[in-house]
């Protein structure tokens, strides 16, 4: 059961640390959507770790872009596992 317990949150990490980047349709703008995973036993732990992983990621990796506009966070759960996403656009 312990194995079983990090091999999942090892799994739950590396789908959050990963973004799927989906380019939008937009004329003069770049516009993406980021999303971020979590997994765990509690669905509000859960909610909180994606949305946490995708305001990191953004701060992180996104933040050299200058003149970006980013929407509000959706986040949707199934159960224990949340996704946190929001579409993000450079000018």
């Amino acid at each position: 059961m312990g194995r079983l317990l990090i091999v999942g949150f090892v799994a739950a990490s590396i789908l959050g640390a990963t973004s799927v980047s989906q380019p939008a349709a937009a004329e003069d703008e770049e516009c993406y959507v980021v999303r971020a995973t979590a997994d765990a036993r509690n669905q509000n732990i859960a909610r909180d770790r994606a949305e946490r992983r995708l305001q990191t990621y953004i701060g992180r990796k996104l933040n050299a872009f200058t003149g970006k506009t980013i929407s509000p966070i959706r986040t949707t759960c199934i159960r224990n596992a949340c996704e946190a996403a929001a579409a993000f656009c450079r000018h």
